[in-house]
């Protein structure tokens, strides 16, 4: 991982998007620590610029799912039909900030982990939670966003509810109604999903996404081919011989 690379991306996609405010948005996530906070404690990408690197993951992810429109917009196909199109800005907007709640969130502590080669224990870092805004997850992004640019209804929709049905007291009956008024709420955390699930370990992107394209001209090309080697593990089978 790449953190100044990373960095560079992250930044260019914001600032070909005019609106106003989003120059204020950007002196925001340098001065906080979006670039050095981890994704998770512990289970993906728990590591120095994870949370920037699952940001970029969510946006490839999300481009992936969705079809290049004519112009700057997407469209979000089911059983062949265009449910909704979702302008070039937007998808950049709901797939970078939609975690910008982590910033200023995650602490480092330490616990003690015995050495195997010496037998001796020593103090190891870890990360643990210590939210500083406790306003929520999806909602508290679209309020930290909200601070400087003007987000569109669909933006707000799909950043609030990016956790869909797996938001820890999540109204069964909100979420689903915001994902047929904006079926990119679905899209959005499908892509968040595909991220985490997919394309992330705890200390970086696993192989086959270790070098993901570095900038906008990624929008709407074709994925990499995949190599030779196996790209995930298998389960076993189970029924025995199957």
């Amino acid at each position: 991982m790449k953190i100044d690379k990373n960095i560079q991306r992250f930044e260019s996609e914001l600032k070909i998007i005019d609106r106003p405010g989003m120059d204020k948005l950007i002196a925001y996530i340098r001065k906080s620590d979006f670039y050095s906070a981890p994704a998770s404690t512990r289970y993906h990408l728990s590591c120095e610029g994870g949370l920037l690197q699952h940001s970029l993951n969510v946006l490839d992810a999300l481009r992936g799912i969705l079809a290049p429109g004519e112009g700057r917009v997407w469209e979000y196909h089911t059983a062949g039909r265009v449910v909704c199109t979702i302008p070039d800005d937007s998808v950049t907007i709901m797939a970078l900030l939609h975690d910008l709640c982590k910033t200023h969130y995650y602490k480092i502590s330490t616990r003690n982990v015995k050495n195997e080669q010496t037998g001796k224990w020593e103090k190891a870092p870890f990360y643990t939670v210590e939210d500083k805004m406790p306003l929520g997850h999806g909602a508290k992004s679209a309020m930290l966003a909200m601070q400087f640019i003007k987000l569109t209804n669909t933006e707000m929709y799909a950043i609030w509810h990016h956790m869909g049905f797996t938001e820890q007291g999540a109204d069964f009956g909100t979420v689903g109604k915001a994902m047929e008024m904006h079926p990119v709420v679905l899209a959005v955390h499908t892509a968040d999903m595909m991220a985490s699930r997919f394309m992330e370990s705890e200390s970086g992107n696993k192989e086959i996404f270790a070098d993901m394209p570095a900038g906008q001209e990624a929008a709407g090309s074709a994925a990499a081919p995949a190599s030779d080697a196996p790209q995930f593990e298998k389960a076993p089978p189970l029924v025995p011989g199957v």
